[in-house]
């Protein structure tokens, strides 16, 4: 892919710098690998989503980032039950 589509116009960075994004009514909010966060208003908000697509940036509104795995162990609750847990903490 040549290096013109990897610049949308009027956005400031490529989309290799690019880590999830989220639209706001008409504005996206877009989180760079380097941790910044940036706020585009393009003049069409499809065609600035599919050019994001394309490049395999991350929509938050369908892909939060967290495995499958991660949501459902419960880190909450001790494999040893609260009772256990304090008893045992108590006695150190």
């Amino acid at each position: 892919m040549d290096n013109a589509h990897i610049f949308y116009p009027k956005f400031d960075h490529p989309a290799s710098q690019l880590s999830a994004f989220s639209l706001c009514i008409d504005v996206f909010i877009i989180s760079l690998k380097n941790g910044e966060i940036v706020k585009f208003k393009p003049n069409e908000i499809e065609h600035f989503k599919e050019w994001l697509e394309k490049f395999k940036v991350r929509n938050i509104a369908s892909d939060d980032g967290i495995s499958r795995y991660d949501r459902t162990a419960n880190l909450s609750k001790s494999r040893l039950g609260f009772y256990n847990l304090s008893k045992r903490n108590k006695g150190k």
